[in-house]
């Protein structure tokens, strides 16, 4: 009896040893589980941020090739004008951010337990489509820039271009004023042999003589005229006589309200005869 309770109870013993090393084992696997499920879990969490971030730069470079393109695709000189020469310090500027953060994710995905093939791949997909960017931009921007210098070639020969036409219209102008021009001198007979404008030619012993006009007369003499704005001559007196060849048929000396006028008719056959002289009594 005696050994068969000593049996039992070497039995009960081991029975409690083993349970106490089966609860311990279960205990163990049950934290190794929890752990295996908290790493793959932050290795999914990993993994997650890692493809959106990937997703970001691809984003940022995609927008810069969409830029660069309607850039290309544009005629309007102000769509080019924004890669240059801030819009190109810009765009270079996002490139060189977009590397740095190239760079820190594959420093991160080689210092991490993280290897997946995609992720390598679209890592260096990202790298080639960075480097194929930043070559397109530095390109552009030389075009633009020497765009921007034929078109300052262009300002500066339309400008030219003004200053000339400008220059010929005041030319132009100053010859249609010269060509409209004519010179008068209007008064009685004394008056204007006193100012040299007129002189007797002719006669003998002082008989017979005419009234001519002088070749030798003073322009300063002379009033001046633009036969372009103005065709009206007043007089004074109650008789003028036209001394000078202009033609008859080009002028008229009429009575207005009393007084004489002289009205041009026809500017351009009067004008052929530069000095007017009018003699008035």
């Amino acid at each position: 009896m005696r050994r068969t309770t000593v049996i039992l109870s070497i039995v009960v013993i081991a029975l409690i040893v083993l349970s106490i090393s089966l609860v311990e084992q279960t205990r163990r696997d049950a934290s190794m589980l929890a752990d295996a499920k908290a790493q793959e879990t932050a290795a999914k969490t990993h993994y997650d941020r890692t493809v959106q971030e990937m997703a970001t730069i691809q984003d940022s470079l995609n927008a810069i090739a969409v830029d660069a393109a309607q850039v290309m695709h544009s005629s309007n000189l102000g769509a080019e004008q924004r890669l240059s020469p801030t819009g190109e310090s810009a765009a270079l500027a996002r490139i060189a951010e977009l590397r740095e953060r190239i760079q820190s994710l594959e420093s991160h995905l080689q210092q991490s337990d993280l290897h997946v093939a995609s992720l390598d791949r679209m890592v260096k997909h990202l790298k080639t489509d960075l480097e194929t960017k930043e070559q397109m931009v530095v390109r552009l921007g030389g075009q633009v820039d020497s765009l921007t210098t034929h078109v300052a070639d262009l300002n500066s020969s339309v400008e030219q271009a003004h200053a000339m036409i400008a220059a010929q219209s005041d030319t132009l102008e100053q010859r249609r004023r010269e060509m409209g021009t004519v010179y008068y001198a209007a008064g009685t007979k004394h008056d204007l042999m006193k100012g040299g404008i007129v002189i007797a030619k002719g006669g003998v012993l002082g008989l017979g003589k005419t009234l001519g006009t002088s070749n030798t007369a003073n322009l300063a003499e002379f009033h001046e005229m633009n036969t372009n704005e103005e065709s009206v001559i007043p007089l004074t007196g109650t008789k003028a006589q036209v001394l000078t060849p202009q033609p008859a048929a080009s002028y008229s000396i009429q009575s207005v309200n009393g007084k004489l006028e002289l009205h041009i008719l026809d500017a351009q056959a009067f004008r052929q005869v530069k000095r007017l002289v009018i003699v008035t009594a």
